[in-house]
């Protein structure tokens, strides 16, 4: 038997979701400065930076240190870059949870709940300009919670919801980082339909892709 039940949210409900979303993204930073050091040409500006500054200094040593302070540049401006995406949605429809998603009859939040404790969550949202397109949104899980089957509960629980108001499609964003979550997408019956790079300096530079899945709801 589940030791969790998925509810309807409610107000009481706010401040851990909002941390259970800042934390599940800040957790993709390490996968993401790890893919970034094996690009080639990352590997490449590194080796290029290093040979600079050891003829520069003539010292190995030196030369070490800075390639490292270049590093730890780096790594903070990636932090930075999670941050600012973290405060963009906890200023949009994560501001007012009550307001976006349940004054309508076509989007809902959920939370999963285990012992007391808020362990998951997950929003379903109407596509702008489509009739027939429900959108599955901040889907997250905490991580000592993970592996329970929480998150395809919370799916199936949208899926629900948007067959029950009759739209034809379920549509996702995720992160090339999300191998996980693509996984458990995957064996729900979602399928790829787009792959983008986002238009960033930094989505550009490391062919960073946010992935759309979509779910054929069947009558």
């Amino acid at each position: 038997m589940a030791d969790f039940t998925i509810r309807v949210y409610k107000n009481r409900d706010y401040n851990a979701v909002r941390i259970m979303f800042a934390e599940g993204m800040m957790e993709h930073l390490p996968a993401t400065c790890a893919y970034l050091l094996k690009l080639p040409r990352a590997q490449f500006i590194l080796f290029i930076s290093f040979i600079s500054l050891l003829l520069v200094s003539k010292s190995y040593l030196l030369s070490l240190v800075s390639l490292a302070i270049v590093f730890t540049a780096g790594r903070r401006l990636l932090t930075r870059e999670y941050h600012q995406y973290v405060d963009k949605c906890q200023r949009e429809d994560l501001l007012d949870i009550e307001e976006s998603y349940m004054a309508s009859n076509n989007s809902c939040f959920w939370v999963a709940e285990s012992s007391g404790r808020v362990v998951g969550m997950v929003a379903a949202q109407a596509a702008p300009r489509s009739s027939e397109v429900m959108l599955l949104r901040r889907l997250s899980v905490v991580r000592d919670q993970r592996r329970k089957g929480i998150a395809a509960a919370l799916c199936k629980k949208v899926i629900d919801f948007a067959r029950q108001r009759g739209y034809k499609t379920l549509s996702l964003e995720v992160s090339m980082m999300q191998n996980a979550a693509q996984k458990l997408y995957e064996s729900l019956g979602f399928q790829m339909m787009d792959d983008n790079v986002l238009p960033s300096l930094l989505g550009r530079f490391a062919n960073f892709s946010i992935m759309t899945y979509e779910y054929k709801i069947k009558d």
